[in-house]
């Protein structure tokens, strides 16, 4: 072969090359993978069966009866699903303060057989060295197409993966969900080495695999509302099983042509999904609700794994006595708020909302384990210097944080109007000054995301807010909590 005809061949390859880097940058912005392998070998009738679950946030307890539940199930459906649609971790000190974290989580799933997982907001809780080891250990892929940068981190995320079996091929793709300030909602410092792209932007990138599969399915950790808005601008999708917003769809529907479907939250629910499929189209949908707790019997090996997760004397210490049984959040906040106030020397404290995860709290000894109920966020507390007026716009912008609920405070009690302008203190036993400098106490997560105007940048108290209110609680040995307000 002579160079000229030699020249021509190789800039023919290469104009071959760009064009198929080209198609691929457009459909495929990044790779998924198949998971399951057989040969599409017919074009008649077949059937799609999933199982799924979200928001576990960390129910090991659960796991005995829902095993039980999964494998009556692959009895009568050899080919089912498992699938969850994120936030496996973070709630139940037993898994999040285990060593390493979120093992007994990551494990159980293993044995009970997922196949596949969205990452959701509450996975980024722990740090990056946590969540790499989080996928690592797992027997199944993580789905997340609207993450970015996370290979440099050395994270492994897939935007979507394809099963193939009864010849029929299913794509699923996974989304998480990203506040107004474009991360998903945990400490920003837990995900400032990723970027995230909003869900409703990216998911139209994979109307590509519409037609490259006969099923498609999102699965969703971006909450009900949000989903319903997916479904709307993407009618391609045929079903949407979704996470976040801790629903308990109970008779799930279609939402333009695409089925939606949650499963409440600690798994006490699960749903049952069978797409009918003929001649590579889907001409039927079902979904139904199960209820884990109905289950009377318990997989025994599960049931042996879970009691020795549980087996923590550290986790059962007790620190105090409840006199009285905290009835609400709000009692469980202002126990917070004082720990935090008396235990930094703060005038003020306040804690957001979304931060005390518990809704009550039985009469009698406060554990360790329960501190780590309340509170399972390791947060660093931080004390800021504000004049009054300063404290009283760091309630406005905290209230409107907290999507307009007030934090939970000790040192004083506050009132805010409806619109969130105005706000009206007082505190016991002196008049509260605008114009008098106080020390503010609050969690780091709440220094990273609230707008604070202030004297200085803040000191780490280099104690987190549940070892605050460990301390608080042994130094205190009694409490009573039960019927104390301090925000409207």
């Amino acid at each position: 072969m002579n160079k000229k005809k030699l020249f021509l061949l190789l800039g023919l390859l290469a104009v071959v090359l760009w064009l198929t880097l080209c198609n691929r940058s457009k459909k495929d912005p990044q790779q998924g993978e198949t998971r399951k392998t057989e040969k599409a070998t017919t074009a008649g009738d077949a059937e799609i069966v999933i199982l799924s679950v979200n928001d576990m946030h960390s129910s090991i307890d659960m796991f005995p009866k829902f095993a039980t539940i999964v494998d009556s199930l692959r009895a009568v459906y050899p080919d089912l699903l498992l699938f969850s649609a994120g936030d496996n971790r973070t709630g139940n000190p037993v898994n999040d303060q285990y060593e390493p974290v979120n093992y007994p989580m990551i494990e159980l799933m293993n044995r009970t057989g997922f196949d596949l997982c969205t990452v959701g907001n509450h996975e980024w809780d722990g740090d990056i060295d946590n969540l790499r080891n989080d996928l690592e250990r797992a027997k199944f892929p993580f789905l997340c197409a609207n993450v970015y940068d996370f290979q440099k981190v050395g994270l492994d995320f897939k935007p979507f993966v394809t099963f193939e079996q009864q010849g029929v091929k299913m794509a699923v793709v996974g989304m998480i969900e990203i506040r107004h300030d474009g991360i998903p909602g945990t400490h920003p410092d837990r995900v400032k080495d990723v970027r995230f792209k909003n869900p409703k932007m990216v998911l139209p990138e994979y109307k590509y695999l519409r037609n490259e599969n006969d099923v498609v399915v999102l699965l969703s950790h971006c909450g009900l509302e949000d989903d319903m808005e997916l479904a709307q601008a993407n009618p391609w999708l045929d079903a949407i099983i979704g996470g976040h917003s801790h629903t308990l769809i109970e008779r799930p529907s279609e939402t333009n042509g695409v089925l939606i479907t949650q499963s409440g939250s600690h798994l006490k629910y699960a749903t049952l999904v069978k797409l009918k499929v003929k001649n590579h189209k889907v001409i039927g949908k079902e979904a139904v609700v199960l209820d884990v707790n109905k289950v009377r019997k318990e997989k025994p090996e599960i049931k042996k794994l879970v009691d020795e997760f549980n087996d923590t004397p550290a986790l059962n210490e007790p620190l105090a006595v409840a006199k009285t049984k905290f009835e609400t959040p709000q009692e469980l906040g202002c126990m917070m708020t004082d720990a935090m106030r008396e235990m930094s020397g703060a005038d003020f404290a306040f804690q957001n909302t979304g931060g005390v995860r518990i809704n009550f709290l039985k009469k009698g000894p406060i554990t360790v384990k329960d501190v780590y109920s309340i509170d399972p966020f390791n947060n660093e507390v931080v004390v800021f210097e504000m004049t009054g007026a300063q404290v009283k716009r760091f309630i406005v912008n905290s209230f409107r944080k907290n999507g307009g609920f007030p934090s939970f405070v000790s040192g004083m009690t506050y009132s805010v109007d409806d619109d969130g302008r105005n706000v009206w203190i007082e505190m016991e036993g002196e008049n509260f000054s605008t114009k008098k400098v106080y020390m503010v106490a609050m969690n780091s997560y709440m220094a990273s995301t609230v707008e604070i105007e202030s004297e200085d940048d803040g000191q780490s108290m280099f104690m987190t807010s549940e070892e605050m209110m460990i301390e608080f609680l042994r130094k205190h040995k009694e409490v009573d909590y039960q019927g104390v307000v301090r925000t409207e």
